[in-house]
């Protein structure tokens, strides 16, 4: 019905509707251009990030091979790294077990270690054993995304 009734309210107000219109449909256009333009460097972006943090995956992986591999490594990690992870692996399990869903009281009896000592051996234990995590941060293009919300 709009769309019938411009032509007559454009030839009743000598041409005004037109340019309006016109601009408008400017406008939207340039703003979807602008919005499409920042999705693309937001995802230019991203790409550089993530194949930065790619190359210095496989430069920190190629260190890891080097430094595992060494035979002081492997010893270090008998003689310090498996004592520790098998204290913390029994008083785990043991914990569990003593929960009430299961046994209610400790099952193997294994004692855990006294104040300062027992950060010294979680920090043993992370430092050989903890998987790293995977985290990069908010990417641009979610960043992006929630700017483009408000806009």
């Amino acid at each position: 019905m709009l769309a019938l009734s411009l032509p007559i309210l454009n030839a009743l107000l000598g041409g005004i509707i037109n340019p309006l219109v016109n601009a408008w449909v400017m406008y939207k256009k340039d703003k979807l251009t602008t919005q499409e333009a920042g999705f693309e460097a937001a995802t230019k972006s991203d790409a550089a990030v993530m194949q930065a943090a790619l190359a210095a995956e496989a430069r920190n992986n190629a260190l890891k091979i080097q430094v595992y591999g060494h035979f002081i490594n492997r010893a270090v990690m008998w003689v310090a790294g498996f004592p520790a992870a098998l204290h913390f692996g029994l008083v785990f399990v043991d914990t569990v077990l003593a929960a009430k869903v299961f046994y209610g009281a400790a099952v193997l009896g294994v004692p855990k270690l006294p104040a300062p000592y027992d950060n010294y051996e979680w920090a043993i234990v992370t430092s050989f054993f903890l998987v790293q995590g995977v985290h990069l941060g908010t990417s641009n293009v979610s960043a992006w995304l929630g700017k483009s919300k408000s806009a």
